[in-house]
């Protein structure tokens, strides 16, 4: 800990923190159709009838993924009528990162919010980097662009968490936040020592999320460079920024701090020419937030 950090008086210190969120059961469970949907596909044997099978078992997921693959989000012409058909068009990463995104979504769209957090705008801000991610995962070809989707969609897990078990500390979060018109990140770290990044680092391991899952949700907001998949955290760290700075009206992205210096290097050719590529994901943004945000209320 830095010297700035020993003398501020926070409101729950980092072992309280993490003691509480072992205590939280319910908070350390995804969904179980995702776990055993993640535990398959770690197995290079697992079969297109043992993975449809297992989906199968919940039919509200197989419901939203059908709905989900037949959107205009994807686009497909032919109608796909069941989950081996997905499996065979879309491929198993593709429907197990369907599988994780609705659980996911599912499992923290909270009913009962802080007074000042919409949960709903919450959710269009992830899945706007979500789809960015995908983007940009396409665009440069370095990782696969739908764990991209998912990097993005999962970023900021740890929000819900201190919004929902930390109901006191994120209140005086968006207290600081308005009053200085600060960002959440930089607001946290005067309230408490472990940020939402770390937070939600933390569900990801314990939700035993994909190495570069984990480095992505925790170090989005960091400069770390010893993680499993550096550009991968790259592409969720962009697209998070330019989902949160681009101007749609002038078709420019102001160049801030708040950059990565190798995210800037990387990404140079994708943010020079946002003006062209945007306005298509502008577009799937919206696609995709009519499907996952259908049954959050305004």
């Amino acid at each position: 800990m830095n010297d700035d950090h020993a003398e501020k008086k926070y409101l729950m210190d980092s072992a309280g923190i993490l003691k509480k969120l072992d205590r939280i059961d319910e908070l350390l469970t995804l969904p179980s159709i995702a776990m055993e949907v993640n535990r398959l596909l770690q197995d290079l044997d697992t079969s297109t009838k043992k993975l449809s099978d297992t989906i199968q078992k919940d039919q509200a997921i197989v419901s939203k993924i059908l709905r989900l693959v037949n959107s205009a989000f994807f686009g497909f012409q032919s109608k796909i009528n069941n989950i081996p058909h997905a499996l065979m068009v879309l491929g198993f990463n593709t429907v197990r990162n369907a599988v994780v995104s609705i659980s996911v979504i599912d499992a923290l769209s909270m009913k009962n919010v802080p007074e000042g957090f919409d949960i709903r705008e919450f959710w269009k801000h992830s899945v706007a980097v979500a789809v960015t991610s995908r983007r940009l995962a396409e665009r440069t070809r370095l990782c696969p662009p739908d764990d991209c989707f998912i990097g993005g969609l999962l970023h900021d897990i740890g929000k819900i968490i201190l919004a929902q078990y930390f109901s006191d500390i994120f209140s005086n979060i968006l207290i600081l936040i308005r009053a200085e018109g600060r960002s959440f990140s930089d607001a946290e770290k005067d309230i408490i020592p472990l940020g939402h990044d770390r937070i939600g680092g933390y569900l990801a391991r314990q939700w035993q999320l994909s190495e570069d899952l984990v480095d992505a949700i925790r170090y989005h907001h960091s400069e770390a460079t010893r993680v499993y998949n550096l550009d991968f955290l790259l592409i969720i760290h962009t697209a998070d920024y330019i989902v949160n700075t681009f101007d749609k009206d002038s078709g420019k992205i102001p160049m801030t701090a708040d950059l990565r210096k190798d995210a800037g290097t990387i990404m140079q050719s994708q943010l020079e020419t946002m003006k062209d590529w945007f306005p298509d994901v502008a577009t799937e943004i919206d696609s995709a937030c009519d499907f996952f945000l259908r049954e959050i209320k305004e």
